[in-house]
């Protein structure tokens, strides 16, 4: 199984390596970090670590786990391959499958799956575990190389679907900056400014209104982002005050997410999420192959859960 390794940074200088572990990995209880810890599967600078040992700054903790001991959360694996060329997979994504190993997810993952039937596969980018649509994998690392060139020059261009609460007005474009939000009780939560903060990164978003449905009071609509930062749509989102239906991390209440992670998608948690999941869908990506003079274009297949709130919406989805 992978090795996990962590350089100790500001917050958690000065912590215990039992407090690091149990707040930076929630998914082990304090019981079984307490058991891997006794174990030795958790080593700083290489020597096994006690739980009360106190982190200093610039430490390497790793974190070995025992095969077989993390039970996977189910998953959807009903992937499908939009289409294939000699050098790329076109993968159209479901929306609570993870790219890649990583916490509880070892084995249900979409490189697993496609490893089965690719003796090659190799992300040229990534998706959150909850973002579903088109994602790219390559079958050559020259493939890969060559793509991601193209990702990195921003000639790349990727439209994605959004559901948000409340009636978005009108077409914004949407510059500013972002980075951690260092105010947040949750490490991985960014935060989008119009200001430029410390470690902050620039970023910059088209968003168009598509649609309106009153009844719920919620929008479908489109971004276009030009920049690729982490975290991006959502982000912006939540900073103009349309929230992504379903988001955890991002919606109207912060303490959301904490209450997820504590307990579950309980059925009030889910009542005010008002989904599952985060509705929110990469929809198409081109970009111009010059190696053979050609444009190339995939779309998504429409997906049933904007279908649910929004029939037959691909009619009015440029």
């Amino acid at each position: 199984m992978t090795t996990y390794k962590s350089l100790i940074r500001y917050p958690y200088t000065g912590k215990t390596v039992f407090e690091f572990l149990t707040t930076k990995f929630p998914y082990h209880d304090p019981d079984e970090w307490n058991y891997l810890l006794e174990a030795g599967r958790v080593k700083v600078q290489d020597i096994i670590a006690q739980s009360q040992l106190v982190l200093k700054e610039g430490d390497t903790l790793i974190y070995e786990p025992i095969p077989g001991r993390i039970e996977e959360p189910d998953v959807d694996t009903n992937y499908s391959i939009l289409e294939e060329t000699e050098d790329f997979l076109f993968v159209d994504k479901p929306g609570n499958l993870p790219m890649h190993p990583a916490g509880r997810y070892r084995t249900k993952t979409l490189l697993n799956l496609l490893e089965k039937v690719y003796p090659i596969a190799i992300p040229v980018h990534r998706l959150d575990r909850e973002t579903s649509g088109i994602v790219i994998f390559s079958k050559t690392e020259e493939g890969r190389t060559w793509l991601q060139k193209k990702f990195e020059s921003r000639t790349v261009k990727k439209e994605y679907l959004a559901v948000v609460r409340g009636q978005f007005p009108k077409e914004v474009v949407l510059e500013g900056f972002i980075g951690r939000d260092l105010d947040s009780a949750i490490r991985k939560k960014m935060k989008f400014t119009p200001l430029e903060f410390e470690e902050a990164k620039s970023v910059s978003t088209n968003f168009f209104p598509l649609k309106y449905n009153e009844s719920q009071n919620i929008s479908l609509v489109l971004a276009r982002p030009i920049t690729g930062r982490i975290h991006q749509i959502r982000a912006s989102l939540l900073f103009l005050g349309f929230p992504i239906l379903g988001d955890k991390l991002y919606g109207p209440r912060e303490t959301m997410f904490l209450d997820f992670v504590n307990s579950g998608l309980t059925d009030s948690l889910l009542a005010e999420l008002g989904f599952g999941r985060q509705l929110l869908h990469a929809h198409s990506i081109s970009y111009m192959d010059d190696r053979i003079g050609k444009q190339i274009l995939i779309k998504s297949k429409p997906l049933a859960e904007i279908e649910s709130f929004f029939p037959n919406y691909k009619d009015y989805v440029p």
